[in-house]
């Protein structure tokens, strides 16, 4: 019995080697995973996060763009899709919520819209934006993450692990 063992071993070594290598290979294994989103990044949280802002908002200045925390709006409670694109002072708010905003630019495919229409719901935000660094960019209190097209596990990942912890969830 031992003897068969030592016969099988470099077999299976080789086969588990080849498993292993198929599996690095198919999940990017490199630098570049061919992926449409970056990585989730924290963001440093702005010192004025507590500033309430009322009335027109175009002079508020943040410390990222879109920004993930800093001076807001109070959003109202929801999610889902919106056709208007928002103010940086009711993005923050919607944020402060808890909630996920996924924003695009003007230049996503109608298809990719499409797609991305399908997350927004409750605790979850579409909406447009053109002034976007990217084509697409998911935001959460403090966390982003930038996106060339829709990948929809990807932003599905990102609402999984951000949604609901805004200050005021």
């Amino acid at each position: 019995m031992r003897d068969d063992a030592q016969v099988l071993l470099p077999p299976l070594r080789r086969l588990a080697l080849a498993v292993v290598l198929l599996l690095v290979a198919g999940c990017g294994g490199g630098d570049d995973d061919g992926g449409a989103c970056g990585p989730i990044t924290r963001e440093a949280l702005d010192s004025s996060y507590l500033v309430h802002v009322l009335g027109d908002a175009e002079d508020v200045e943040y410390t990222s763009d879109p920004p993930t925390s800093g001076p807001h709006q109070r959003a109202p409670a929801g999610g889902g899709s919106l056709d208007d694109p928002l103010s940086r002072p009711m993005q923050v708010g919607i944020l402060e919520l808890g909630y996920v905003l996924l924003q695009y630019g003007p230049d996503l495919p109608t298809a990719d819209l499409t797609s991305l229409h399908t997350l927004g719901g409750p605790g979850v935000v579409v909406a447009p934006n053109a002034d976007l660094p990217a084509p697409l960019v998911a935001t959460a209190w403090t966390y982003k993450r930038t996106c060339d097209a829709v990948d929809l596990a990807a932003l599905q990942e990102f609402i999984d692990e951000r949604s609901g912890k805004g200050p005021d969830s």
